[in-house]
């Protein structure tokens, strides 16, 4: 599989805002009571991506389809191939891990960084594009934060960025990774959530994560709040 959707002719122009793709998982069930976490940051006609649900909506609430201040709605992949590899605590584990790589399938003209989230997760673009703009998209890098809870570190792996916060993918290595995904799928059969799987799969790539403190994974039932990290903090780390 390849595709060459990366204008290397662009090169020269600064990282903005529309060299970043966003592949944001979300559920059919759940979506209309997460809409206005999206519409939060969600620019119509600027930002580019899709919203991944894990079937077509029946709910007449969400059909029509109403949400210009939304991104397009994409019904994730059939996973049933993968169904004896499916060995994972919780359910669309490779659904969720496969989202990045029917992303770049849809979307890879001029695109530089491509930016795995849920449908919870809030953004700060402007902050989100000078972090990213500092690392160069043409190589490997997986860059993200690991979580603010230790328990959920030691669950996972110190070294993997948590799609509750956000991550982003480089465009090289996204390429790389897709021509992997499925070697990755079946080998790590038992893993919890799609993050863990696509850090692994990562590593065995040689990349290492790359952490950016401005990425944040807040967990309200944790007791961690925004307010409590320092001023000072928030200045040297921007939220993105």
């Amino acid at each position: 599989m390849s595709f060459k959707g990366h204008d290397i002719t662009q090169d020269d122009i600064p990282t903005n805002i529309s060299h970043l793709v966003f592949g944001i998982t979300s559920s059919s069930r759940t979506w209309k009571n997460r809409i206005s976490y999206v519409e939060s940051w969600w620019k119509p006609n600027v930002t580019r991506g899709f919203m991944f649900l894990e079937n077509f909506p029946k709910d007449h609430q969400l059909l029509p389809w109403p949400y210009s201040s939304c991104p397009p709605f994409k019904v994730s992949e059939d996973t049933s191939r993968y169904k004896m590899y499916d060995k994972h605590p919780i359910q669309q584990t490779i659904r969720m891990a496969r989202i990045v790589e029917e992303t770049f399938k849809m979307e890879n003209k001029s695109a530089r960084w491509y930016i795995m989230a849920d449908d919870d997760t809030i953004f700060f673009l402007d902050n989100l594009v000078e972090v990213l703009s500092k690392y160069d998209h043409r190589k490997y890098f997986y860059v993200g934060m690991n979580s603010e809870t230790h328990a959920s570190n030691v669950a996972h792996s110190f070294n993997m960025a948590f799609g509750g916060g956000g991550y982003a993918f480089s465009y090289a290595l996204v390429e790389a990774m897709v021509e992997n995904l499925d070697i990755c799928i079946k080998k790590y059969q038992t893993y919890y959530g799609g993050d863990y799987i696509l850090q692994s799969c990562v590593t065995d790539l040689g990349v290492s994560l790359t952490q950016e403190k401005g990425f944040h994974q807040v967990l309200k039932e944790c007791g961690i709040i925004l307010e409590g990290l320092e001023i000072g903090e928030r200045e040297i780390n921007p939220f993105v």
